[in-house]
């Protein structure tokens, strides 16, 4: 009996094996195949990769983003920047390819055998660099001879190892202008690499450049773009091969393209900052200027300033070491870094503190005999003569001394820390800066604390008209008189306004947010008529009122003798000018805080900086703003001020 089930079941089986055999014969055929167009083809091809070409991965540095003006002008770019190097293990004969490269470039084979000689210890595999920013007519003769149809034999020029690297290196367009706003960059050392590493994981390595102050400092990795790789196949001597289709496919896979950083957006007015510039010139101050309804930072300038180009990458050792050691400190950021007393701008605290905690009415009047007696010292007011009776208008106006020792002596010293603390003194405003200092108000605590002693009343009287321990940065300054000039609304500066990538798209804005009120309305608007009173009456500042703008301000004169304003004064012992003030003072668009130290007085040495560079700023804003010269009428003196909104500040990092 036939099992004619069985037989089928045995034909499928064979039938499957033979497929299967097929399968695996054209695996084997396509192994072959392949192994043949490997070892035979394509062998000769792959030997010399092994023997005689490797792949050369060469770092390409991300442009650096740009920084602008709050009008679109450039302020910090990039240029091109060349570095001729050599690879030791890639050189073959180190000598006939120094002195090749010595006679290209006319400079003696000796300085490169020196440079190698002096890491010598460095891994051999590693490029060293002979030559930085280097010349572009260098770069093409070097690129010349490194065309792969050129046989070396030509003219004995052998440049075996020698390589060519291009990288985009920030350049600052105004540079002594912006200097310490902007900062500059540098490359970081093995533990700063080790904390950003741990922090940005693969976004810095040997050889970048990161920010070191200024909003190069606090915007860096938005600044900062992701860099990219090119591969290059060369052959033994370093020249690159071209044109065969695999390596061509292999140097592809291996490259990458860098990321730009994005662009960053900042409130300075670039003509602004040129007038203060110009006008403080030659003198060690600092003027800074803030949009009162929004915190933005319109000014900030530090003089002296310093070159950044000349002490990125290519550092000028020299140039480096004067400015490092100057007496004058001139890396040193005076805006946001130097603590002076504040002089009698520090009076506006005291109408603060006298009216918030009724010590004093508007009304209250002392008398002025040229100073007052207190104990058995007698403490002198600026005017010899006196100014007889005085009021809060007069006083702020006139900065009658004898009047603030007498409304400090009401308020006391912990008062007046209390409410100079509310308008940002004595601490750290929060400005998108690194390395802000706090500056210093005093109060029986810290003396306490600091000297082991108790506060004696007659200090207060010195506090009192921002004398004695009382140590004010101008950032500090211009953020008191911005929260004046809004109606007494708390404000946080910033430098930056707004993060864009290179084709203009906002990536991250800074917002604007309404802040508290710190001073009641009441109280503020007392103040801005005094400070309107010492332009626009017969105040110290009356010369202002050459300005088409309405201007309100105050002036300051800090005796410098006997105090440590954090600056080396060597010998300097005149005082230091200040002068405060916002415009127009019926809306305001700028407050400013002008100081120069050594300077003499504050209307003669600080307010017509202020007055320039409001005019600057404002002739933009309101060209056709005229002011009737002389005192405001009553109406105009009691206007109040619009809400204001004021910033948010982002953490950059």
């Amino acid at each position: 009996m036939v099992n004619i089930g069985r037989d089928e079941d045995i034909q499928i089986l064979q039938k499957r094996a033979s497929i299967f055999l097929v399968i695996i014969l054209l695996f084997i055929a396509t192994a072959l195949i392949r192994l043949f167009y490997l070892q035979i083809l394509k062998g000769d091809t792959y030997r010399l990769i092994s023997d005689q070409i490797s792949v050369r991965e060469e770092e390409l540095r991300a442009p650096r983003g740009l920084i602008l003006d709050r009008n679109g002008k450039i302020l910090a770019d990039n240029r091109p920047y060349y570095e001729i190097t050599v690879i030791p293990q890639d050189m073959g004969l180190a000598d006939q390819t120094l002195n090749s490269l010595g006679q290209l470039l006319s400079i003696q084979a000796q300085t490169f055998k020196s440079q190698l000689n002096a890491l010598k210890y460095q891994p051999h595999f590693m490029p060293v660099v002979l030559i930085e920013d280097a010349d572009f007519e260098s770069i093409s003769k070097i690129k010349q001879y490194q065309q792969p149809e050129y046989d070396e034999s030509h003219n004995g020029i052998y440049l075996a190892g020698v390589d060519v690297s291009l990288y985009p290196l920030r350049t600052y367009l105004y540079p002594e202008l912006f200097s310490h706003v902007l900062g500059y960059l540098k490359e970081p050392n093995p533990k700063n690499l080790e904390d950003l590493e741990k922090k940005f994981p693969n976004r810095y390595s040997l050889g970048d450049l990161m920010g070191a102050s200024g909003v190069e400092f606090s915007y860096d990795l938005d600044l900062k773009g992701i860099d990219g790789v090119k591969a290059r196949v060369v052959d033994a001597k370093g020249k690159e091969i071209r044109g065969d289709p695999d390596l061509d496919i292999l140097q592809e896979r291996a490259s990458s393209e860098p990321v730009p950083g994005y662009n960053l957006v900042t409130g300075l007015d670039y003509e602004a900052q040129s007038k203060a510039a110009e006008l403080i010139a030659g003198r060690r101050g600092s003027v800074v200027a803030i949009d009162p309804n929004t915190g933005e930072v319109l000014v900030l300038y530090s003089s002296p300033g310093f070159d950044g180009n000349r002490i990125t990458k290519k550092i000028d050792k020299s140039y480096w070491q004067k400015i490092n050691l100057h007496e004058d400190h001139i890396l040193y950021n005076r805006a946001i870094q130097a603590a002076y007393p504040p002089g009698s701008i520090y009076k506006v605290v005291g109408v603060f503190a006298g009216l918030a905690d009724k010590k004093i009415t508007p009304e209250t009047t002392f008398h002025c005999g040229g100073g007052i007696q207190f104990g058995n010292r007698f403490f002198k007011c600026w005017n010899k003569g006196g100014h007889g009776s005085v009021a809060l208008l007069r006083g702020i106006g006139q900065s009658c001394d004898s009047y603030f020792y007498q409304v400090g002596l009401r308020v006391g010293v912990d008062g007046l820390k209390k409410y100079a603390t509310l308008f940002n003194l004595g601490q750290k405003t929060g400005i998108d800066l690194p390395f802000e200092q706090a500056g210093l108000i005093p109060s029986e605590e810290w003396k306490m604390q600091r000297y082991k002693q108790p506060w004696v009343a007659s200090e207060t009287l010195s506090i009192a008209i921002g004398q004695g321990y009382d140590l004010v940065t101008p950032l500090q300054a211009a953020t008191m008189v911005s929260m004046i000039a809004n109606g007494g609304y708390s404000l946080v500066p910033h430098v930056g306004v707004a993060i864009r990538d290179v084709y203009g798209s906002v990536i991250k804005d800074i917002p604007s947010t309404k802040g508290a009120r710190i001073v009641p309305e009441n109280i503020v608007q007392w103040i801005q008529k005094g400070m309107i009173e010492v332009i626009h009456g017969e105040g110290t500042a009356k010369k202002l009122k050459a300005s088409p703008y309405k201007i309100a301000g105050k002036t300051g004169t800090a005796q410098v003798v006997g105090h440590d304003s954090g600056i080396s004064q060597s010998g300097r012992h005149i005082a230091h000018g200040w002068f405060m003030a916002y415009a127009p003072y019926d809306d305001p668009k700028i407050a400013i805080a002008v100081i120069v130290e050594n300077g003499g007085s504050g209307s003669g040495a600080a307010a017509p900086v202020a007055m320039a560079v409001i005019d600057e700023y404002l002739k933009k804003l309101l060209p056709k703003e005229r002011v009737a010269r002389g005192t405001p009428d009553e109406a105009q003196l009691s206007r109040g001020r619009a809400s204001a909104g004021v910033p948010q500040r982002q953490d950059p990092l």
